[in-house]
Formats: structure tokens, sequence, C-alpha cells
């Protein structure tokens, strides 16, 4: 058993789901921060096709548009692009719920209550006379899901980063 516990040290949830609240409340503004003008987005225009013989010249007009969009991100904009996608991929290896309750609670550009939460996520059950129905989960589920999905987060993100370990369990 002792060999279980090195494998799987007692997280302590509180301080995990704090730090994680931490970074997933940066989400907003990082995703403001990161848009990008409509000159930006008009600049890189759809591939043309020409049945004309091509030229032999080494320029390559798309490759161009490209370089002279990323060339005004500066090492701010770059640790941010990287930041997001490493939250975003975090958040896509969790199940349906927690990605749900987590990108509505800290990724969508509106701020969801718990309350919000509760009436936008719904689930559905088989009622007694063998009938689907759809279902709102309450404002306690939800909250209850919420922690589930932080500490799910604290896993998945960078190679488990963010989760907090119990001294006591480190010397065991």
């Amino acid at each position: 058993m002792n060999g279980l516990m090195a494998l799987f040290p007692e997280v302590n949830e509180r301080s995990t789901r704090k730090k994680v609240k931490s970074l997933l409340r940066n989400y907003r503004y990082m995703k403001r921060r990161m848009s990008l003008s409509d000159d930006h987005y008009n600049m890189i225009g759809a591939i043309q096709y020409s049945d004309m013989p091509k030229s032999t010249s080494g320029y390559n007009g798309q490759e161009a548009k490209t370089i002279k969009l990323f060339e005004g991100i500066s090492k701010e904009h770059q640790q941010y692009i990287l930041e997001l996608n490493k939250i975003d991929k975090a958040i896509s290896c969790l199940p349906l719920i927690s990605q749900a309750v987590l990108r509505y609670s800290y990724c969508t550009q509106e701020k969801y209550t718990i309350n919000a939460l509760a009436a936008k996520i719904k689930t559905s059950r088989v009622n007694d006379f063998g009938r689907t129905e759809e279902v709102q989960y309450s404002a306690k589920n939800i909250e209850k899901l919420k922690n589930i999905a932080l500490i799910e987060f604290a896993e998945a993100y960078d190679r488990g980063s963010l989760l907090v370990i119990n001294k006591c369990s480190e010397k065991k």
C-alpha cells in the first residue's frame, strides 16, 4: 500500500482549487488581449488557384502574409497564446460536464453565476414512464460539479503542476 501512496500522493483539494481559480480567472483577460484587429484577419485571404503555369520565383505570397501577421506579436502575447493553449488543452481532456462547467464559469465572454450555470447546463433522465426528460442541475449540484472539475483540471493541466500535495503524504 505504501507504493500506491507514493504513486498517488494525497492532494490538498482546497489549495489546489484556489490555484486553479487564480489561473482560470485570467483566461478572459488573456483572451481579450489576444484579440486581433480585422486588418490582421483580412490580410490572410483564401488561397487562389489558377490554371496558368507557375512562375519559378521563390516568393510564397501566402507565407509572406502569415509572417506579416505574426511580426507584431510581442513576447507577452506569445506567452498568452501558450497559456491559453495549455488551458484549452487541459479542459478538452476533462469529462463533458466538467468542460461545460469550467468553460461557462471562466472561458466565455459573459460571467455565469452558479444559478445561471444551473439554468444553462442541462442533463436528462428517464422518468417513471420510461420517457427521457431534460432536467436542470440544482445550484448545489453545480457547486459540487465545479469543485470536481477544478481538481480534474489541476490533474490535466501541465502534467499536474497545479496540484498541491499534502506535506504529510510526502513524508510517508
